[in-house]
């Protein structure tokens, strides 16, 4: 385990903040667009866009409204905390808007894929700006961890609600909502009694209708773990040669291009994460795709995390620690979870409209933990089945 602890006492919420933040909901934050380059800026009307590399990064800054009753307090921490995300802006701005004004410090978020976050870290160094990492998969949080990215935290009031499964046990991050990676499909050529379990698409009767993104996408990787854990190594490889057997055009980029190849008629049947495939329905509301909880009856559907941690070169732990606490409260855990798409953590918090919507869902009791630890086992056997 890399670095001390870090501990921090953070003053217990008050309920008027739980009603102002669902309040925040209906009003638009108070942000600012800005650029840390000359890149032009996006079509986004309230963010700017840059390049790093080959991957393209959003910024953007919540405003902080200065509140007479703690100005005092405010004056003596540092003016900025700075948040890495893969997760959509517009899931965060009004948990975070509602945060910014709770402790008078504006909010930079920088937004960019898993791996490019971790990517960014590394070049960035000891001089990183990155306060606090807010993403998904839990083989992304563990590769930091082997990668050095990470310190541990104790965020006591944090881990009261977050059951052990979705903790690392090192301290090193913490679940704050889960996902699925299931089945989606054509509703106008099959029904979803027609989807059974991750096995039954290895068979010939799925020949020619099926989509797959690449090895090399992490979910992938994730879902193989719970492959080989419910079904073991040999029988797991039999089941990717079956998918790659059926496949009706070559491996794809990532989720999103499998459900553009389903709408468009490419395939019928994909493999998702379920947080992509309501973000999709958002923005696509009369699409025929429809959602299927796959593998009932055979183990239960692999479940993933979007989680929080604290980068090694954090410059402001105590407003990390801060932030995550508050948002693992149920209150916002359960908007963050319905904003997301994803299912809080917390037992005892409301899952969204939207996902209730979708079914009843049995779910494979894998500790998250193992999709990071069992990451080298499962690209191996990727490997050694041609899918990678």
């Amino acid at each position: 385990m890399m670095g001390h602890k870090v501990r921090t006492n953070v003053n217990a919420q008050s309920s008027a903040i739980s009603a102002l933040l669902i309040a925040l909901v209906s009003i638009s934050g108070a942000l600012t667009a800005c650029s840390p380059s000359s890149t032009p800026p996006s079509q986004t009307s309230q963010s700017a866009s840059t390049t790093n590399g080959n991957n393209a990064s959003n910024t953007s800054n919540i405003s902080a409204t200065p509140n007479a009753s703690i100005a005092s307090a405010a004056a003596a921490v540092p003016n900025q905390l700075t948040i890495y995300t893969s997760i959509d802006k517009a899931a965060l701005e009004p948990l975070l808007t509602s945060y910014a004004r709770q402790i008078n410090v504006p909010i930079h978020i920088v937004q960019d894929e898993p791996m490019s976050i971790l990517a960014r870290l590394k070049a960035e160094g000891a001089n990183s700006p990155a306060d606090v990492i807010l993403t998904e998969d839990a083989g992304i949080f563990s590769t930091a961890v082997e990668e050095g990215l990470l310190q541990p935290f104790n965020a006591e009031k944090a881990v009261a609600h977050v059951p052990e499964r979705y903790r690392d046990p090192d301290g090193n991050w913490i679940a704050l909502s889960s996902y699925a990676r299931t089945a989606v499909y054509d509703s106008r050529v099959l029904h979803t009694n027609d989807i059974s379990s991750y096995a039954d698409l290895s068979k010939l009767k799925w020949s020619q209708k099926l989509c797959l993104s690449q090895g090399k996408y992490i979910p992938n990787q994730s879902l193989v773990v719970n492959l080989i854990n419910n079904l073991g190594d040999k029988r797991t490889q039999e089941v990717m040669q079956g998918w790659l057997a059926n496949i009706s055009v070559p491996v794809l980029l990532d989720d999103s291009e499998v459900l553009k190849a389903i709408e468009s008629g490419k395939c019928q049947i994909g493999l998702v994460n379920s947080n992509h495939y309501g973000r999709y329905l958002q923005a696509h509301p009369d699409t025929p795709i429809k959602i299927k909880w796959i593998n009932k009856g055979y183990g239960g559907v692999s479940t993933n995390i979007t989680g929080v941690a604290i980068p090694h070169a954090a410059k402001h732990t105590e407003l990390a620690l801060g932030l995550i606490e508050w948002l693992a409260a149920k209150d916002q855990q359960s908007l963050y979870a319905s904003l997301s798409n994803t299912f809080p953590i917390d037992p005892n918090a409301e899952a969204s409209v939207l996902l209730k919507s979708w079914g009843d869902i049995e779910v494979s009791p894998i500790p998250v933990r193992f999709y990071g630890e069992r990451q080298a086992l499962a690209v191996d056997s990727m490997q050694q089945a041609g899918y990678y």
